[in-house]
């Protein structure tokens, strides 16, 4: 019986123990989505990739593109019924944007095929820096499944601001929560699986996308 005592005291101790770590990492991943800042706002990179999931982050792909931050401009996961010219209509800037040099990809779904997409398209690029656009909650899952993909790639973070709603709003908590549980389990998968190196392919045709 003591033994028992003592097992059902070590389960409990382990198990508040979990739940405290789980609890403080959830709250330090929510207060980064919230506060994360783009890195090196001003360095130029070969290009830019948007992972589709609100309007937000395709703007701000668009206008770090019309600045000069890269010198193509990816936008993965997009709607297959959605032309280029659908896309560059949301550019509200003066400086008008070069469509030979927006490229959109239409087949992924989820963030771990946007990076598989992204993945494709560097390879037929050879490109060997990217700046990483997407949602403030939904970097730090982006960046495991990109940095895993895009082996010698150089990935700068470009998390976009929330403006829909904040600490004070139900819906980021839930968003956070749900984020912070697919990064975990994510990262548990990835760490399991090995890395392969991206094959450049020689491709002689015009490397700018189409619709």
């Amino acid at each position: 019986m003591t033994a028992l005592i003592k097992y059902i005291k070590m389960t409990v101790l382990v198990l508040i123990a979990f739940v405290f770590l789980w609890l403080a990492g959830y709250l330090a991943f929510s207060a980064n989505s919230l506060l994360a800042k783009p890195q090196r706002p001003d360095e130029i990179t070969d290009a830019i990739i948007v992972p589709t999931g609100g309007n937000n982050r395709v703007k701000t792909g668009l206008e770090l593109f019309a600045q000069g931050r890269a010198r193509h401009l990816f936008i993965s996961g997009v709607n297959p019924q959605t032309t280029k010219w659908e896309i560059m209509k949301m550019w509200e800037g003066d400086v008008a944007l070069p469509p030979c040099c927006i490229t959109l990809g239409h087949d992924a779904e989820t963030t771990t095929e946007n990076a598989q997409e992204a993945r494709q398209w560097i390879s037929e690029n050879a490109y060997t820096s990217i700046r990483l656009v997407t949602s403030g909650y939904h970097m730090n899952r982006a960046m495991l499944e990109f940095s895993h993909a895009l082996p010698g790639v150089e990935i700068i973070k470009n998390p976009v601001p929330y403006k829909d709603y904040g600490p004070r709003d139900k819906k980021f908590w839930e968003i956070t929560f749900s984020e912070y549980n697919k990064w975990i389990f994510r990262g548990i998968i990835l760490t399991l699986t090995p890395r392969k190196a991206i094959i450049v392919e020689d491709k002689t045709s015009n490397r700018s996308g189409d619709e």
